[in-house]
C-alpha cells in the first residue's frame, strides 16, 4: 500500500486510474476489456520473503492477536507439538462438560455427553479465541447460541418488539367518541401500557396476573420526531432521538418521523419464549387495546373493532415477515426479518456523525474517525452472524447452530482489515467523497480487497488454522469485499454483486474451491440476480431476507448481506438502511441487549458475565 500522502492541492488521480494501478500490480492485460492473471503474480512465495516485511507485519493487530492465541510466532507452518496438545483436556469447557456428562449419566441412569464417541477431538490445537475490540480471551464453545445468553437475550430482544402507530387510535377516538386527546390522558395510557405489559389487569376484575419480578424487560416507549409533541409526554417513556443519536444523524430522523406518533412496544422474554413471534405481535396488539379502553374508559364493540384494527393491521410494524410454507414459522421470527431491518437493529454509529466514510477518510489526518467507523461496521458483522447461526444452524437445519460465524467478530482479524483499507483510501482517495457506483469501479476495488485477504491467509498458516474451514474463508473473505465496495460506493447492491463476485469466480479462481460442495451455488446465482427486481431473485438488497428461495441454497452469505447494507449507509452518510422506527427503537439504552456494543455483551455472554432477563429463579426451587 502506498505510504506517501500527495501533496495539497495536487489534482487527485481518478478512481478509475486509482483501481487501475492497483489491480496492474496483479493482472496483465492480453486485449482491450479482457484481464487474465499472469503467472508472475504466483511465483512468489510470502513465507519465503517474510523477513523483509516482519517489522511491519508486528505492528499488526492481526499479528499480535495470533501470537496471543497461538502462543508462538504466527507465520510458523509446523506444530510442533501436534498430537501432544493433550486432547480435549486443553479445553476448559470440555473438561467440565465431561463431568457434567457422568453427573448425568448417573442421575437418570441413561448416558448423556461423552466425547469417547465420534470422531477423536483433540489432535490439534485448541486455541482459545479473543473477542475483537475486546480484552475478552474465552473458549470457542462460549460462542454456541446455547452457551451465550447474550446471544440468546439478542434474539429475544427483535423477536419481542413490535412499533404501533398511536395516530389511527387517537383518530377513533376523538371522531368516534367526540373524547378529547390532551397530555394527561396520553401519559395515562402510558402509564397503563406499562402496567398491561407486565402482566396485570384493567379491565376484568378476576383475571391471573403475572409476578412483577418475572417480566422486568416488559415495558412500551414513546417515538416522534416533533420535540413539541415529544415533550408533553413523561421523559421516562420517551425515547428522545436527540438525546440518543449525533445531531447530524438526529436532524434527518426527526424530519423523516415528523409529527406522527408511535409506541415501542417490548413484550417479556419469557413470552418470547414460551410461544413466537406471532404471540408477540397479539399480545402488544391487546396491551395497546387494553390500555385505551382503561385510560379512556371506552365501551362499544364497533369503537373496540376499530382501535384493535388499528393496532394489529394498520398502524402495525412487524420485525419479520411469516416464512414461506415450508419454513412454517409465525412473524417476527428471525427468517422474516428483512436485510435492513437487521442492519438498522445495530445502532454502533448513533454517536457519530453521518458523513460519508470516504470523505471522513480523505480529510482525517488520524484517520481515527475512519476506524471508528469500520468498527462500527463490524458490531453489524457481530448481529447478521446471528441470521446464520440461529435460522439456518437451528430453525432450518436442525443442528446445534452453526458457530463458526463468530469468526466475523473474533481475533482482530477483519478489524486489521479494515484498518489497511481505511489507509489506503487516506493515501489514494484525497479529493473524494463518493466512489462512483458503476460495475467497472467498485469490480477493481472489491478485487483489491478480496486478493488481499488471500494473499493475507496464505501468508499467515496460524490464520488458516484459526478460520479453519474453507467456507469461513470464504464467507469472511466475500463479506469483507461486500463491505469494502460498500463503503465506497454507498450503494449496497454493488457491495452483494461485489460478494457474489468474489466467491463464485475470484476465490474459486484462485482457491479451486470454496467450501463444501456447492458452496458457490448460491453465489452463481446471486451475481446475476443481484439486479433484478423479480420478487423470487432479487430486489432491493435492504428489503430482501433469509426467507426467499434464493437464500436457501446455502449458509455463509446472509451475515455479509447484512454488514454490506449497513456499510453502505456509512458510505453514503445516511441515518438508517431501511427504516428509521426501527433504527430509533433499537437505539433505546433500556433494551436488555445493547445494540450499540454488540461484541461486548456476546463477549460478557461467552465469560458468563451477562445477565439476561426470562428468568424463572422466583417460581423455582432454591438450590
Amino acid at each position: 500500500m502506498a505510504k506517501k500522502k500527495k501533496k495539497a492541492g495536487a489534482k487527485p488521480a481518478s478512481l478509475e486510474e486509482v483501481a487501475e494501478g492497483y489491480r496492474d500490480q496483479l493482472f496483465h492485460k492480453v486485449t482491450e476489456g479482457t484481464v487474465i492473471s499472469t503467472e508472475l503474480a504466483y511465483q512468489y512465495d510470502p513465507l519465503k520473503l517474510k523477513d523483509q516485511f516482519m517489522p511491519v507485519e508486528r505492528q499488526r493487530e492481526m499479528y499480535k492477536a495470533l501470537h496471543t492465541l497461538f502462543e508462538g510466532e504466527p507465520m510458523d507452518t509446523v506444530d510442533k507439538q501436534s498430537y501432544r496438545h493433550g486432547g480435549v483436556q486443553q479445553s476448559r469447557s470440555k473438561r467440565m462438560w465431561v463431568e457434567w456428562g457422568k453427573k448425568i449419566a448417573i442421575e437418570r441412569g441413561i448416558p448423556q455427553y461423552n466425547r469417547e464417541m465420534g470422531i477423536p477431538l483433540g489432535q490439534r490445537y485448541y486455541e482459545p479465541v479473543l473477542v475483537s475490540n475486546t480484552d475478552y480471551i474465552v473458549d470457542y464453545d462460549d460462542f454456541s447460541v446455547y452457551n451465550n445468553c447474550a446471544i440468546q437475550q439478542m434474539m429475544d430482544d427483535m423477536r419481542k418488539t413490535v412499533i404501533m402507530g398511536l395516530d389511527v387510535p387517537h383518530r377513533v377516538i376523538q371522531l368516534r367518541l367526540g373524547k378529547e386527546i390532551s397530555p394527561e390522558s396520553m401519559n395515562l395510557y402510558m402509564e397503563t401500557i406499562q402496567h398491561v405489559l407486565a402482566g396485570g389487569a384493567v379491565v376484568q376484575e378476576h383475571m391471573a396476573e403475572t409476578h412483577p419480578g418475572l417480566v422486568t424487560d416488559a415495558y412500551a416507549k414513546i417515538i416522534t420526531g416533533n420535540p413539541d409533541l415529544r415533550d408533553q409526554f413523561d421523559r421516562r417513556w420517551v425515547l428522545n432521538i436527540d438525546k440518543e443519536f449525533h445531531p447530524t444523524r438526529a436532524e434527518p430522523l426527526n424530519e423523516t418521523i415528523g409529527n406522527r406518533l408511535f409506541n415501542t412496544i417490548r413484550t417479556h422474554t419469557l413470552r418470547v419464549r414460551m410461544t413466537n413471534g406471532a404471540a408477540v405481535i397479539r399480545s402488544a396488539a391487546i396491551a395497546v387495546t387494553m390500555s385505551f379502553v382503561a385510560a379512556y374508559k371506552l365501551t362499544g364493540e364497533s369503537v373496540l373493532s376499530d382501535i384493535s384494527f388499528a393496532t394489529r393491521h394498520a398502524q402495525a410494524i412487524h420485525m419479520g415477515l411469516a416464512t414461506w410454507l415450508s419454513r412454517t414459522n409465525a412473524p417476527n421470527e428471525p427468517g422474516g426479518i428483512p436485510i435492513g431491518y437487521w442492519s438498522d437493529m445495530c445502532c454502533a454509529e448513533k454517536e457519530m456523525p453521518n458523513t460519508p466514510w470516504l470523505k471522513v477518510v480523505s480529510i482525517d489526518r488520524d484517520m481515527q474517525l475512519g476506524k471508528d467507523l469500520c468498527q462500527a461496521v463490524l458490531e453489524s458483522a457481530a448481529v447478521g452472524a446471528q441470521i446464520d447461526a440461529v435460522w439456518y444452524g437451528i430453525y432450518m437445519s436442525g443442528g446445534v447452530g452453526f458457530p463458526a460465524f463468530a469468526y466475523l467478530y473474533l481475533g482482530n482479524i477483519l478489524d486489521d482489515w479494515l484498518n489497511r483499507f481505511t489507509e489506503l483510501c487516506y493515501y489514494n482517495f484525497e479529493g473524494h467523497e463518493r466512489v462512483p457506483d458503476t460495475w467497472d469501479c467498485a469490480k477493481g476495488f472489491g478485487e483489491i480487497a478480496a486478493l488481499y485477504l488471500m494473499e493475507t491467509y496464505e501468508k499467515y498458516p496460524t490464520l488458516q488454522e484459526l478460520h479453519w474451514g474453507g467456507a469461513i474463508r470464504c464467507f469472511i473473505t466475500s463479506a469483507i469485499s461486500n463491505s469494502f465496495a460498500s463503503l465506497l460506493t454507498g450503494d449496497s447492491l454493488m457491495g452483494m454483486m461485489i460478494q457474489n463476485y468474489v466467491v463464485s469466480l475470484l476465490m474459486k479462481e484462485g482457491w479451486l474451491r470454496t467450501g463444501f460442495g456447492g458452496q458457490e451455488v448460491q453465489a452463481h446465482a446471486g451475481l446475476p440476480y443481484g439486479p433484478s427486481l423479480r420478487i423470487e431473485e432479487g430486489g432491493l438488497p435492504e428489503l430482501r431476507g433469509a426467507n426467499y428461495p434464493m437464500f436457501s441454497y446455502t449458509a455463509t452469505h446472509t451475515p455479509g448481506y447484512v454488514t454490506g447494507t449497513y456499510a453502505a449507509m456509512i458510505g453514503r452518510g445516511s441515518s438508517w438502511c431501511a427504516s428509521p422506527l426501527v433504527k430509533v427503537a433499537f437505539a433505546d439504552p433500556d433494551s436488555t441487549f445493547d445494540f450499540k456494543n454488540v461484541r461486548l455483551c456476546i463477549a460478557k455472554g461467552a465469560a458468563k458475565e451477562y445477565e439476561p432477563a426470562g428468568e424463572r429463579d422466583l417460581i423455582r426451587p432454591a438450590r
